[in-house]
């Protein structure tokens, strides 16, 4: 059942991305044609502040995700309900926090933003953001039971065809109008609707969650929620200041419009990195089964199992965009619009050691490993905001996406590993970080052959940004297949899509056989 339902969360939701990217671009095109690049500075601005206001949810929702595993793992209905009434009560108070939050920061703008007087309205936008994010938390937390209960492709379809909706009145909005406050306005209210859509149908689906004799949780339950809350707490914003300050440092040392410039990279990153996190993220609750059910054999197994798939697919990937992101723009939007090769190299690196953090992260969090390690986190954020802002005053725009490198390969890329080998399964970290360095490596070279033979392609079209999206897929797939075709993980990972293929025709059968007797 864990398997069938990671594929079934893993297929809806890819083919949900596909439509979503394409009205992504749709959409992303329309906006930057009526309302120029300074309004996408203000939308990556705003986005990433707001993502930092997101720490006043301090952890509280991983590590109810975290105890929810195992109830519903054996479904006992109280533990659940009794859990999902402490999450309902602390996210509707994290709505007026982050409410008040935002507002206080109103009149700090103009130190964030250089060139702030550039931007009519720019307070009524920001306060709009606001009101957006924290809106979010009234109805969200039901959308993480489903996802925890390993049902998020009803998520992803909804998802795929709110978005949809969504794309097509913002465009007719802009077209309409050539207003910002229409576009931003159909925003919020349709994030309203998702997280409206998540409560109706979790409280359909199980309707225990509706129960008013809902138990009080144990007091050891309790405490121990609390105490990796605590631990989160610090987590939250370490990670938060390492992953949403970027876009602040460049506003205020470089300017609003690289902001701007620099989000339609974000944006192609973004596009690839909803792909990967469909396939990778959705089995986020069958590790938190694993790692609640399975011997530890079987758990180093599985790590070094998602490990090698997150290497292949985020290396393939990084080089892939390494290669064509620069082409691309220039053939979508023009050359006013495109940076310079050194940032596509450092968003492709970026791109590349995030993704590489994935089965480490994940197996940490389903494995409640909250309390230790909780200082790394800091340390990682006063390295990116420290060496971000040095590099940024030498390097400019480039400067402030190398500090984020930095920032994880002196701190995230080691230390996660190390704890979950040495606490969480109880086996050396040092055959894992042999294997790193050798992918980390091998994702060099691959990248270097890759752009090198790209580079004799000179077509500038969408056809020749094709070719050398080919060309750097066979180069990276062919090298990878030569290497790794004989080990263990490649031969489960082969077997899972032989499972893939025979739960797809068994579907079809099935779906044949009904047919055949409603015919008949």
């Amino acid at each position: 059942m864990r398997t069938k339902n990671s594929i079934i969360n893993i297929f809806t939701g890819l083919v949900g991305q596909i439509v979503v990217a394409i009205a992504g671009f749709a959409g992303r095109t329309v906006f930057i044609h009526v309302l120029g690049s300074t309004y996408l500075g203000v939308s990556g601005l705003f986005s990433n502040i707001l993502t930092l206001l997101s720490f006043a949810e301090l952890g509280i929702g991983q590590a109810i995700v975290f105890s929810l595993y195992k109830p519903i793992a054996e479904n006992d209905e109280d533990k659940i309900c009794a859990l999902m009434r402490l999450y309902e009560k602390a996210y509707r108070f994290l709505f007026f926090l982050v409410l008040g939050i935002g507002l206080f920061i109103l009149p700090f703008l103009p130190y964030i933003i250089k060139d702030i007087d550039s931007i009519p309205n720019i307070r009524t936008i920001y306060c709009l953001y606001v009101i957006n994010s924290a809106a979010s938390y009234l109805f969200s937390y039901r959308s993480t039971f489903i996802t925890a209960s390993q049902k998020n492709y009803i998520i992803n379809i909804f998802y795929v065809a709110s978005t949809i909706l969504m794309t097509v009145f913002q465009i007719a909005g802009l077209l309409l109008f050539k207003n910002y406050f229409v576009y931003l306005g159909i925003q919020i209210a349709f994030g309203v609707i998702q997280n409206v859509f998540s409560y109706i149908y979790s409280s359909r689906k199980y309707p225990f969650l509706k129960r008013k004799d809902v138990p009080p949780l144990p007091d050891q339950e309790f405490k121990s929620i609390k105490k990796n809350v605590g631990a989160l707490i610090i987590y939250k914003i370490g990670t938060l200041a390492l992953n949403s300050t970027d876009n602040i440092i460049i506003s205020a040392y470089v300017g609003l419009i690289a902001v701007g410039l620099h989000s339609n990279y974000v944006l192609l990153t973004s596009v690839v990195g909803a792909f990967l996190s469909t396939i990778f993220g959705n089995l986020t609750a069958s590790i938190g089964n694993l790692n609640a059910t399975e011997t530890t054999e079987k758990r180093v197994h599985i790590f070094n199992v998602l490990n090698f798939a997150t290497f292949w697919f985020y290396s393939v990937c990084s080089i892939c965009l390494f290669v064509c992101m620069t082409p691309f723009i220039y053939a979508w939007i023009g050359e006013e619009y495109v940076l310079p090769l050194s940032v596509s190299l450092i968003v492709a690196i970026n791109f590349y050691i995030a993704g590489m953090l994935f089965a480490p992260f994940n197996f940490r969090q389903t494995m409640g490993l909250f309390v230790q390690g909780r200082m790394r986190p800091i340390i990682s954020a006063v390295i990116n905001i420290g060496v971000s802002i040095w590099f940024a005053i030498l390097w400019g725009l480039p400067g402030v996406l190398w500090g984020t490198a930095v920032a994880r390969l002196t701190t995230n890329v080691w230390f996660d590993p190390y704890l979950i080998f040495k606490k969480g399964l109880n086996v050396s970290p040092v055959p894992y970080f042999i294997d790193y360095i050798k992918k980390f490596l091998l994702f060099l070279l691959m990248g270097f052959v890759c752009w090198y033979v790209s580079s004799k392609i000179l077509l500038t079209s969408i056809l020749g940004v094709l070719i050398k999206a080919i060309v750097s897929f066979v180069i990276c797939n062919g090298v990878i297949l030569a290497l790794y075709s004989r080990t263990s993980e490649f031969r489960y990972l082969k077997s899972v899509l032989v499972n893939i293929r025979s739960i797809v025709a068994r579907k079809k059968n099935d779906s044949d056989s009904t047919v055949e007797k409603t015919q008949d």
